[in-house]
């Protein structure tokens, strides 16, 4: 089973009912047929007869034409029920034309409730078609009544199913799915179909929303679904463990409806996704001047490599690769060796080799992360704490919270041009824009010029002048700063940040909204020198900032074993953990961007050409203590009114149109 989310426009929920006709398939949504019994019981005449027989035999065109001619010269309520078959039947030979047209017809007419559902139903159908999500919803907000036929409340639920797919609504499409599972329970493989359809829906939402959504009861059926879709999500590193969460899942949901089949073919899938652990290499520079850094990933990995049971745990060999220019040779002695995997290499240059290599023997996960200029090889993955990770998320974060312009202000140099670079192409990209930028060299400690410059103050200082000149006297005067902007996103480590911070605040702009990195925490608690950052958002990593992790990889844990892990490297000892854990779980990753890893690191996904992504947790200074952040109010709102619970994996703010209009001029 392919455990993908209900994402592409061209999907459809592939449930075959063999009993019904009824058949959902791979474009759009499923054209509607209807059984013999819906047909009207009152007038068995040989045309009625010969259109239940084209339609049993296919024949829908036929059949759809047939009933046409018997509505024509049959007086209602009787017409009503033909029309709505011949409705029914063009649907099922895809002529959306006269489905439309007869629905049309229909809609005119005053119909008892059961075809007036029906032509609801296949309104909904036809909306689901062409991709109106939203339009059919309004059409099946009724539920179905219980007295009608299993077929037409089947209907409902899978048409619901699919509208909320194509309204972004995962979770809740998941949720039809399983309403519609007993109406499926005499059809074994119609029902397999729904509830592998119904995995699929919700191995796109995040670890995080499963356990958010999934209630108190044991016995409760969805609560089982999101459970049983969490495994397939969690720390699992091999394919025992995971037979072993399967098995503790059944215990704890003993009534669950999910088929035995469903269960076997997922652990069947998910252990061909999974990378066999035999002989790991580990390729670090021991000197030079990543060692430091490289010295922080190996205990990290340390500890997760005997946090692993003795039995699980592969051979293990260290390469020296200070040498960034023989990556490739020692990568080669490393296979030959035996190495069936390998972590490494750390310096970017190595990685280039690598990646300029043509293919690799084995599957490599690098420490780092390079430009591409051509296709890497298959089984080179990339995986780096990169600052373009966090300038995408704080482009997000502030649209999330809804804002629409930004001033930048970064250090000069390469780290500074990635963040703001990065962070211009996401915010761009989602509909934001940059109205100002600005730099500073950050070996200074006044930054009163460059701010200045970036708030337009001397532009106010410079129309207070104009003014006087142009009054003949003199007035007062307090500089203003600009007004066209919402947010500031600022790049500073800690230290420089507690210095320029402060200086944006002298200059009217504390109460400007501001964004960061993590380079602006120390990883440890400071409230007497970080009250200077009071109000600063920045996004970190899990093993930071979530301090109810008391299991033994938690920082907390390790402090004792590696007293590092609260200093100047501390993420590195996240990433060398997230580095051994990951190893199983790349071939999963790689088969779909909507798969996840729940790391010490985020919230980990892959793109198309092999490099991870964080998804990290958001804090702010409060009386100089990072608090975390929950959701976006946009997120929030739509949670605390029930409106949209799956709102929180694919929340959008206002767009900048639906905005107040910002005030763009200097005073």
């Amino acid at each position: 089973m392919t455990r993908r989310a209900l994402g592409s426009a061209k999907h459809l929920l592939a449930t075959l009912f063999a009993t019904l006709g009824l058949m959902l398939h791979g474009c759009g949504t499923a054209p509607t047929v209807p059984s013999r019994q819906e047909a009207p019981q009152e007038a068995r005449n040989p045309d009625v007869a010969r259109a239940e027989s084209l339609h049993d035999s296919g024949d829908f065109n036929a059949a759809a034409r047939l009933y046409e001619e018997l509505a024509a010269r049959t007086p209602p309520p009787l017409q009503h029920q033909y029309l709505l078959l011949a409705a029914e039947n063009w649907m099922a030979a895809g002529n959306l034309e006269a489905t439309g047209r007869l629905l049309k017809q229909i809609g005119r007419m005053t119909l008892s409730p059961e075809p007036a559902f029906r032509r609801n139903l296949l309104a909904a159908e036809l909306a689901i078609h062409q991709n109106r999500g939203e339009e059919a919803l309004d059409l099946l907000s009724a539920p179905p009544a219980d007295y009608l036929p299993r077929t037409l409340r089947l209907r409902y639920h899978l048409a619901r199913a699919e509208a909320l797919r194509l309204t972004a609504n995962a979770l809740e499409s998941a949720r039809e799915l399983s309403l519609a599972d007993p109406l499926l329970s005499d059809d074994h493989d119609a029902r397999l179909a729904n509830q592998t359809a119904i995995l699929q829906a919700l191995s796109g939402l995040s670890e995080q929303v499963l356990e958010l959504f999934q209630g108190p009861p044991p016995d409760d059926t969805f609560s089982g679904w999101l459970e049983l879709a969490r495994i397939g999500k969690a720390n699992v590193q091999t394919p025992q463990a995971l037979s072993k969460a399967l098995e503790e899942w059944r215990l704890r949901f003993p009534s669950h409806p999910a088929m035995p089949e469903l269960l076997e073919q997922y652990q069947q899938q998910a252990t061909a996704h999974f990378i066999e652990l035999n002989n790991l290499a580990v390729m670090l520079p021991r000197s030079g001047p990543y060692a430091r850094a490289a010295a922080a990933v190996r205990d990290g990995l340390m500890a997760a490599y005997y946090a692993m049971p003795v039995e699980e745990r592969p051979q293990l060999r260290f390469y020296d690769s200070s040498n960034p220019g023989q990556a490739w040779p020692l990568l080669q002695q490393a296979v030959e060796e035996g190495a069936n995997v390998v972590i490494g290499p750390l310096d970017k240059r190595a990685v280039d080799q690598l990646a300029h290599a043509g293919e690799v023997p084995v599957p490599v996960l690098a420490l780092n992360r390079v430009p591409l200029d051509t296709n890497p090889p298959t089984d080179l993955y990339q995986f780096a704490l990169a600052p373009e990770d966090e300038a995408a998320q704080i482009a997000d974060r502030a649209w999330g919270d809804g804002h629409a312009t930004a001033l930048i202000f970064t250090p000069t140099g390469s780290w500074g041009d990635r963040v703001r670079e990065s962070f211009r192409q996401r915010w761009e990209n989602i509909g934001g824009v940059v109205v100002g930028e600005g730099g500073y060299p950050p070996q200074e400690n006044d930054f009163s010029v460059p701010i200045r410059k970036l708030l337009h103050l001397d532009q106010s200082r410079w129309r207070h002048r104009q003014l006087e000149r142009l009054l003949g006297e003199k007035i007062g005067f307090e500089p203003r700063r600009r007004q066209d902007a919402d947010i500031l996103v600022l790049a500073a480590k800690a230290g420089k940040a507690r210095e320029l911070w402060p200086q944006f605040q002298f200059f009217r702009a504390g109460d400007l909204p501001t964004y960061t990195t993590s380079r602006v925490f120390s990883g440890e608690p400071d409230p007497k020198r970080d009250i200077d950052l009071e109000g600063l958002r920045f996004p970190d990593i899990p093993w930071i900032l979530d301090k109810e992790d008391h299991g033994p990889l938690s920082r907390q844990a390790l402090r004792t074993q590696f007293p590092g892990v609260m200093g100047r490297y501390s993420r590195l000892y996240a990433m060398g953990i997230d580095a051994f854990n990951l190893l199983p779980h790349l071939l999963r990753l790689r088969g779909d961007p909507a798969e996840t890893y729940q790391g010490a690191t985020g919230h980990l996904t892959m793109d198309e050409v092999h490099r991870i992504h964080r998804q990290l947790l958001w804090a702010r200074f409060q009386n100089g203590i990072p608090k975390v952040l929950g959701f976006t109010p946009y997120i929030e709102t739509a949670i605390q009114s029930e409106q949209n619970p799956a709102l929180i994996e694919n929340a959008a703010p206002l767009s900048p149109a639906d905005r107040p209009a910002a005030d763009d001029g200097v005073r």
